[in-house]
């Protein structure tokens, strides 16, 4: 249903952004969106428009939302990291989008910084660089010192930002659930969740003191680490809308001619830059999404120095426990595994997995079969197994796509410095390292506690919500129509799943003590024949105790 209160409330911008679709050649979608007739345009306006330039519809949709803005041309940004939701050619057109505009007057930069810190420019800092280092669409950066001395740069975030793309976000919002309801192709995509998901990382880029968070828990988990230097934030001039950092200097990582002048190791910066994101993936499950070359700079002995941390992703440790075991499976062709990696990943259910799909993966498997892992690109590799899932219209979590992108980047970022960069032989200690730490027995007895606590949370909500129905059905809300051999096989398979639940209950109880009990009496240093003793009667009593259960849930039930 279409928001009529919030047409009529951002009425210019829905007008303003229908014709700049149209003036790009998109007539047809706002025509089929129904924005002709919902913003009271005339059809001839369709007609009338100029012919769009003579480019391709990949690059007219670049043009068209770097025309609208901003909020659109960040909207491009992250739809260049979907490849599973895009064809190639857009992913490589909107992956030319520069998140650079003209500066503003620094007069009003300093305007907005003293309002934001409460005091004049002059209490805060000692010298002010009026020239801006750069500018983007959220904001720009200054040069300053501080009174004592330090070199710092000065975030701004652009006056009015906010309020603009907040418009333009509850627009977005409304034609995502318009695409979706209309459009055939859009209904195969959860549109209105993208836009939630855009919406929610692009309001976190406005708020400064978030990235400064991020920033200060990188900077503490990189802090022992001599390869990586991560900038100092300074709380007492930072705000939602400025951020004052510690300046770097250094080279950027991919001027070659000035990293040669400066004698800084190209193999081992590139190295750096890779075991950066392997160390964010199977360390700290904590990454820095948006690795272009422009964060990063080459400090003395190699060392890397990463800024901007405005955009970043978190990882739980079963995604990457998947993702280990998805790289396992593929090296070894065993196409079974990488189905197995792909429901872990929550990227398919078992019931939707098609011979076509097997076939594909067992396809995707045999392009390494007999290759040399420094001859495997992370970009090809990635490009491939997106290709699949876009063809079977598998669409990926915004953390794993945002994962995804970065490997590419970085790996792009490192060939650029080295071009005879060997990445998968770099992440292999790594890999293998999570492997052990993922699949050691602490790992897996709290694995297994974590489901002992979900099943008994199951077991404990089971008769609530048995009360719940039984309420509902003596109240009417509920009915159900059977015959008595369909009531039977209800009640046969109610028996048998509960039969199963106690079952497993009680199997996992018994292992989970006899486990603590073996790892109590190593922790303790416990020896001898009556602790031995003990252990053997009680792994006695549990066998026999288990097979009485067995014998008596599997007994026929009248």
């Amino acid at each position: 249903m279409w928001p009529l209160v919030r047409q009529a409330r951002y009425l210019g911008r829905y007008r303003e952004i229908a014709q700049v679709l149209v003036g790009y050649g998109f007539g047809a979608l706002v025509e089929q969106l129904g924005l002709l007739s919902l913003l009271s345009l005339p059809r001839r306006v369709v007609l009338r428009v100029p012919s769009p330039p003579p480019l391709g519809t990949a690059a007219r949709l670049r043009e068209a939302l770097v025309a609208l803005g901003p909020t659109f041309v960040k909207l491009g940004q992250m739809l260049s990291t979907r490849p599973d939701l895009l064809p190639p050619e857009f992913v490589n057109e909107l992956s030319k989008l520069q998140d650079t505009v003209p500066p503003f007057p620094a007069e009003v930069a300093i305007e907005l910084i003293e309002t934001s810190l409460g005091q004049p420019l002059a209490q805060s800092f000692a010298a002010f660089e009026h020239e801006p280092l750069a500018a983007a669409s959220l904001g720009q950066v200054h040069a300053a010192r501080l009174h004592d001395g330090t070199e710092v740069v000065v975030k701004v975030q652009r006056p009015d930002i906010a309020g603009r793309i907040q418009t333009d976000l509850a627009i977005l919002a409304d034609l995502a659930a318009l695409a979706q309801e209309r459009l055939p192709f859009a209904q195969q995509y959860d549109l209105v969740e993208l836009a939630w998901e855009f919406a929610v990382t692009l309001r976190a880029e406005l708020d400064y003191r978030r990235e400064a968070r991020n920033a200060e828990r990188f900077r503490l988990l990189f802090g022992q680490n001599e390869k990586i230097y991560i900038p100092k934030i300074y709380w007492e001039y930072s705000d939602s809308n400025v951020l004052t950092i510690e300046r770097l200097y250094g080279v950027k990582i991919n001027d070659r001619a000035a990293l040669e002048a400066q004698g800084i190791d190209h193999a081992a910066l590139a190295r750096n830059c890779v075991e950066l994101i392997l160390v964010e993936i199977f360390t700290h499950g904590f990454f820095h999404s948006d690795p272009h070359p422009g964060n990063f700079f080459a400090m003395p002995g190699a060392v890397l120095g990463v800024v901007d941390y405005g955009q970043v992703g978190t990882l739980e440790r079963p995604i990457t426990q998947a993702m280990l075991l998805l790289l396992a499976a593929v090296t070894e062709r065993d196409t079974a595994g990488v189905v197995r990696a792909l429901e872990r990943l929550g990227l398919v259910q078992r019931r939707e997995v098609t011979p076509q799909l097997r076939r594909d993966l067992e396809r995707f498997t045999d392009g390494f079969v007999d290759r040399p892992l420094c001859e495997i690109s992370a970009r090809e590799t990635v490009n491939e197994l997106l290709s699949l899932l876009r063809r079977h219209r598998i669409r990926l979590p915004g953390p794993l796509a945002l994962l995804l992108k970065a490997l590419v980047m970085m790996e792009g970022v490192g060939l650029q410095i080295d071009p005879k960069l060997d990445v998968f032989g770099i992440a292999r200690p790594y890999v293998q390292q999570a492997l052990v730490e993922g699949f050691s027995p602490a790992a897996l007895s709290a694995q297994a506690l974590q489901r002992m606590r979900d099943l008994s949370e199951i077991a404990g909500e089971l008769p609530l919500q048995s009360i719940e129905l039984l309420q509902r059905l003596n109240a009417g809300e509920v009915r159900l129509q059977t015959d008595e051999r369909q009531l039977r096989r209800v009640a046969s398979a109610l028996v048998e799943a509960s039969n199963r639940l106690v079952l497993g209950l009680v199997l996992a109880a018994q292992i989970v003590v006899m486990g603590a009990a073996i790892i109590t009496m190593g922790v303790a240093g416990w020896s001898g024949l009556l602790p031995t003793t003990f252990l053997v009667v009680g792994l006695i009593v549990t066998a026999v105790t288990t097979l009485m259960l067995v014998v008596a849930l599997v007994r026929p039930h009248d």
